[in-house]
């Protein structure tokens, strides 16, 4: 079973890489535009701050809505940040001890999404992400945009969460999305590219799971399913 911790710890990690080599970009910029002591550049000094400097600031302006956008969704699919849809995860657990509500947690991992570049080559990287948006439309075409929540979990994975909704029903929710999945083909060049998906379920009454565990579960789920062959649905309940 994946820990989803990790998936996060790999994605902090490679989110400080990009911040310092930005930050050593900026410095290398600052020393070039204004004379500024490399180590001053380092520490962080700003082109405003050095003397006899009058540059303006050239931050971009971007209205609130589209700040709001940045921070909640994902760069490159139109699915939620992982850190979102677990903070709302967390609180919706709270909601559905406080009411005896029942909570789904879904897990959907594209099957062989490992195997591309051997099928694929050179193009490989072009056809992952062709398959990435493509099932990311379908789910969000499938489940309550109103009520469900999509989201990036790790890599070729995604969550969903599904509040108020029992394992029956999050049991019909997974399979129209396998149904859906295994019915689409995608053109790509003289190639016909089709794919399936192994979802893993996890429903929980009240606050019997935590947010994380309840995540874990339903990722041990789509595993199971992967290492069957795919294409399948698994659902625990507790």
């Amino acid at each position: 079973m994946r820990n989803t911790l990790h998936g996060n710890a790999e994605a902090a990690q490679r989110a400080m890489e990009l911040v310092k080599a930005k930050q050593a970009q900026n410095a290398q910029q600052l020393v070039a535009q204004t004379g500024a002591h490399p180590v001053q550049a380092a520490a962080g000094y700003s082109a405003a701050t050095a003397p006899n400097s009058a540059k303006p600031c050239q931050c971009q302006n971007m209205s609130d809505e589209e700040s709001e956008k940045r921070a909640l969704h994902d760069p490159t699919l139109p699915v939620l940040k992982f850190r979102y849809v677990l903070n709302r995860l967390r609180s919706e657990v709270k909601r559905a001890a406080r009411y005896g509500h029942t909570t789904s947690v879904m897990i959907v991992s594209i099957d062989d999404f490992a195997t591309l570049p051997q099928r694929f080559g050179n193009f490989a990287e072009m056809v992952q992400n062709e398959v990435l948006l493509a099932a990311s439309q379908r789910f969000s075409a499938i489940i309550r945009r109103d009520v469900d929540l999509l989201g990036r979990y790790l890599n070729e994975r995604f969550i969903i969460v599904l509040p108020e909704t029992s394992a029956e029903q999050a049991q019909q929710f997974a399979e129209r999305i396998r149904a859906a999945i295994e019915g689409t083909c995608l053109d790509h060049m003289w190639h016909k590219v089709t794919f399936t998906v192994s979802l893993g379920i996890c429903t929980s009454t009240g606050e019997t799971l935590p947010a994380e565990e309840m995540i874990m579960q339903a990722d041990g789920a789509a595993e199971m399913i992967e290492k069957r062959g795919g294409n399948g649905v698994h659902t625990i309940a507790f």
